[in-house]
């Protein structure tokens, strides 16, 4: 709660559960920098942050996410969908994140996540009303946006996951559901 008080909302009541939910907008595609589902279930399991310093200064609650996609395609719920994780500035508080078992160059995205993802979005969009589909190395090209709301202006990280051809698969396979990109045109008003 109090990372959420600090960074979304300063009138957030940390005695109020209520303030963790949310009304999801934004599906946010991640990829994991290791081998496994179990070493990402290791880093997401803990409450509270461990290791990367450059991310305690913002907070010592955990990062998550709400999905993981193991390298077969395998997906794996850790959190509801409609409660607020910690796995993108400035969108928290109305993204859902799917985080894929992997990177770019040793443990490369597979086809079965790229079908798992698309599977994933079409389901969260008849589930919410879900606008965006972005991919976390995008998530600056947000701000501007009403969507994003960041209360500390010093506090952005650069990304590169999961990168562009994966998330032009992904979107290539859910182009039926018309979801925004971030940074288009039509991205400065509220849907």
């Amino acid at each position: 709660m109090r990372y959420l008080q600090t960074h979304n909302n300063a009138d957030l009541s940390l005695d109020d559960p209520q303030g963790t939910f949310m009304e999801p907008r934004v599906v946010v595609l991640h990829w994991t920098a290791g081998s496994s589902a179990d070493s990402a279930w290791n880093i997401f399991a803990p409450t509270r942050l461990r290791g990367r310093t450059n991310l305690q200064d913002a907070g010592a609650l955990n990062v998550s996410a709400h999905f993981i996609v193991d390298r077969d395609g395998t997906p794996y719920q850790l959190m509801e969908t409609t409660r607020i994780g910690r796995h993108t500035i400035g969108l928290n508080h109305l993204s859902i994140g799917i985080e894929n078992v992997g990177d770019d160059e040793r443990w490369p995205l597979t086809e079965e996540q790229v079908q798992t993802n698309i599977d994933l979005v079409r389901w969260l969009a008849s589930q919410h009303e879900i606008t965006h589909l972005i991919g976390h190395h995008e998530y600056q090209e947000m701000e501007g946006h009403a969507y994003f709301k960041e209360l500390d202006p010093t506090y952005r990280t650069v990304k590169i996951d999961p990168g562009d051809t994966f998330v032009q698969k992904v979107w290539d396979g859910v182009a039926e559901l018309e979801l925004q990109r971030a940074g288009s045109s039509s991205d400065t008003e509220r849907p």
